[in-house]
């Protein structure tokens, strides 16, 4: 009798706590189940919202750069060709290139003429680096300026490439040097020569229509 009531006893203890398990299960399992697959589905819609935050904000940056690119652009055609003659501050560039290398300006003579329809073509090295922005840049119009100057051969030569390559877009269109004969204390012409040259030069500066 008592191994029967002992089996029993087992039987009711086995059901007793399959019961809590099931209860456990459906009470507490498996509302966090479903939380956690709300969570879950939460986490997935955030991560999507932040992907495609991610691919505005890229898109964003890309407009912006772009922007800065055309800009910097734009100031680059407006040192090259500025709006306007500039007659002055040509002027100051050639003498400040020359100043820097030596060479004495004996005198500049101005010439200008006014804008045409198409931009000018040249041969420069600061000209072909602005060739890709030609739709950024206006009808334009040229100055000419002859100068005269004297300086050693080396010293001209350095401030003919400095006018080819200055930020403003100068033209090297006529050249004529001699060089200047050594003078005695008598005042007579000596034999000997000396590294010193009176120099012509035809340089052209263009600009762009107001």
């Amino acid at each position: 009798m008592k191994q029967t009531t002992r089996q029993f006893s087992n039987i009711l203890l086995a059901f007793l706590i399959l019961a809590v398990a099931v209860f456990a299960f459906f009470y507490f399992v498996q509302p966090e189940y479903g939380n956690l697959m709300t969570l879950k589905g939460i986490m997935a819609n955030d991560q999507q919202f932040l992907a495609t935050q991610q691919k505005i904000a890229a898109q964003v940056q890309a407009a912006l750069s772009t922007e800065g690119s055309q800009s910097s652009s734009s100031q680059a055609v407006a040192l090259a060709l500025p709006v306007g003659p500039d007659t002055a501050g040509a002027l100051a560039q050639i003498y400040g290139l020359a100043s820097a290398n030596g060479i004495i300006v004996e005198s500049v003579g101005v010439s200008l003429q006014t804008a045409t329809q198409a931009a000018p073509q040249s041969t420069s090295a600061s000209a072909s680096g602005t060739a890709n922005l030609a739709s950024l840049i206006q009808p334009a119009g040229s100055i000419t300026f002859q100068i005269a100057a004297t300086g050693s051969y080396e010293a001209l030569k350095t401030f003919l490439e400095g006018l080819e390559t200055n930020v403003r877009i100068f033209d090297v269109t006529g050249l004529s040097i001699k060089p200047v004969p050594a003078v005695t204390t008598a005042g007579a012409v000596a034999n000997g020569a000396q590294d010193l040259y009176n120099s012509n030069m035809t340089v052209v500066a263009y600009y762009q229509s107001s």
